[in-house]
């Protein structure tokens, strides 16, 4: 059988060119710099499509003007960022010291607002560190450490957390929460997603209930409730907070869409099956308008795919789930297993699930991706014992095809040139 292998890592390209013998030098380094946003930060967000579609004025979902408004906020201090000199020296810093200032506050003031709208890059990076020694420029030195604002406690929270550094992002908004008390919900809301990256799931359900005591409206808060508690097997608290959703969430979201399937699913578990197949079929509905607005479905997350077998003949089920996968895999992977008949594991082949248990991450280690089969490259797993499961279960023989017609792919692509 064939060893799982770990996921390739590119190394970061340089992004300056390198100046060549006789080469005209009277363009400055700082024109010919290029940002560079950090790997899964420039992605494509579901507002963004529907503003590309001319569809911003069809729905009335206020987390669509929230994001505008955070997209605004980002791009006046990220422009403002990439005027300034990238340099740390005190001259270039004091000359342009109110700039990094405004910048910094921007930036920060977009993640607060939506932290979708506020992608991390290097200049931003840089701007940290910036922006941390112009307010310390007239602190005398036995007074710096421990000297912090509250936008740069936030703007080191902001980057602990895309760095998935949760145990320090947790201080550190630990800290910010206890000096100032006008923070505003989403800040707990942050703080408890640390919490459930960390594991300590009970206290994110306390930061939740905090969230919703600053900021009411905070709508979102009452999904994740239910998503935890229907995690940890609290059926009955899961549906208090699904509904709770419900009441006060848009119908044009995601979120309020995969509320609908959970109610469904948790309903059905109960023996409720009149009630659960009408939030299924409120979610098929939900689901029509999503798809019209956005022009594309919300994927196929765990909760829906059990709701769909749940609801629909095994046939029917089985042909939703496979029409919902993307078309295109990386490399073209997708397409080689479809060729060589795959699609038997208990989960579609997807880097973001183990096909055979269906887990998101490596086995007891949350932080590392799943490793691919090192025969065919199109299929992933958690654990070795996943690995051996699969295999038995029908992997081998597609595992061979897939390998082959990769094989065969690849021959065809070299005679070509």
């Amino acid at each position: 059988m064939t060893q799982l292998e770990t996921p390739v890592v590119q190394q970061p390209t340089a992004t300056e060119s390198q100046v060549q013998p006789g080469q005209d030098t009277t363009v400055t380094k700082e024109e010919e710099y290029k940002d560079r946003f950090l790997d899964g930060n420039q992605r494509i967000i579901a507002y963004d499509l529907l503003e590309a579609r001319g569809k911003s004025g069809a729905t009335s979902d206020p987390d669509v003007k929230r994001y505008r408004q955070a997209k605004e906020l980002f791009r006046k201090g990220y422009d403002l960022a990439m005027s300034i000199p990238r340099t740390l020296e005190d001259n270039e810093l004091e000359e342009h010291e109110e700039d990094i200032k405004t910048a910094a506050e921007y930036l920060v003031d977009a993640w607060l607002l939506d932290d979708k709208a506020a992608p991390m890059s290097e200049r931003i990076l840089i701007l940290g560190q910036q922006y941390e020694k112009v307010l310390l420029k007239n602190i005398p030195e036995e007074q710096r450490e421990g000297f912090f604002v509250k936008r740069s406690l936030l703007f080191s929270a902001w980057i602990l957390m895309v760095g998935r550094q949760f145990q320090h992002c947790l201080e550190t908004l630990s800290l910010a929460i206890k000096t100032y008390g006008d923070l505003p919900g989403r800040v707990y809301f942050i703080r408890a997603s640390c919490y459930f990256s960390t594991g300590k799931l009970k206290n994110g359900l306390k930061d939740l209930d905090l969230c919703l005591q600053k900021d009411p409206k905070f709508a979102v808060a009452y999904s994740v409730k239910g998503s935890v508690h229907m995690s940890l097997n609290e059926r009955d608290q899961a549906i208090k907070a699904f509904r709770q959703y419900l009441d006060r969430g848009h119908p044009d979201t995601a979120d309020y869409i995969s509320t609908l399937y959970s109610l469904s699913v948790l309903l059905h578990e109960k023996n409720k099956k009149t009630d659960a197949n009408k939030y299924y079929k409120r979610a098929q509905k939900a689901e029509a308008r999503f798809k019209e607005l956005y022009g594309t479905s919300t994927g196929m997350s765990d909760v829906k795919r059990q709701a769909i077998r749940m609801h629909e003949p095994p046939a029917v089920a089985e042909k939703l789930i496979f029409d919902s996968l993307p078309a295109k895999e990386y490399s073209n992977r997708i397409d080689q297993l479809i060729a060589a008949g795959v699609f038997n594991s208990p989960f579609p082949p997807s880097k973001e699930n183990c096909s055979n248990c269906g887990a998101k991450h490596l086995k007891d280690e949350p932080n590392k991706p799943l490793l691919c089969c090192g025969g065919c490259r199109s299929i992933w797993y958690c654990c070795r014992d996943c690995q051996v499961t699969d295999f038995k279960a029908g992997h081998k023989v597609i595992c061979k095809k897939a390998a082959a017609a990769a094989a065969a792919a690849a021959a065809a692509a070299a005679e070509s040139k």
